[in-house]
C-alpha cells in the first residue's frame, strides 16, 4: 500500500509517517524496514511512502482489519489521517 502526503503550503516540509502495530497475525512496514519513515514533501506537491502489508499464516481467510496512518509535520502542522481497510481473501 502506498501512502501519499500532500502539501498544500507554499514551503516544503518534512512529515514522518507512521502505523500502530496491527497484530492479529498482519503485519505493516514501511519499505526499507522503517518503523517511521521520514519524507520531504515539496510546496505544492505529494510525496509518498511504501508500507508493504502481509497477513501471517494465523490470519484467517475472508477477513477484514482497519489500518490507520498517521503523519506528522516538522512544524507540528495537523496532518489527517488515513485509514484503510485490508482483506485477506
Amino acid at each position: 500500500m502506498t501512502v501519499d502526503v500532500y502539501n498544500f503550503d507554499d514551503t516544503a516540509h518534512r512529515v514522518t509517517v507512521s502505523t500502530p502495530k496491527v497484530g492479529g497475525g498482519w503485519t505493516v512496514r514501511a519499505d526499507r524496514g522503517q518503523n517511521q519513515p521520514c519524507l520531504r514533501v515539496p510546496a505544492g506537491g505529494r510525496a509518498g511512502v511504501n508500507f508493504p502489508i502481509v497477513a501471517g499464516s494465523s490470519v484467517p481467510r475472508r477477513i477484514d482489519r482497519r489500518l490507520a496512518f498517521r503523519a506528522t509535520a516538522d512544524d507540528h502542522a495537523e496532518v489527517p489521517a488515513t485509514v484503510a481497510l485490508i482483506h485477506r481473501g
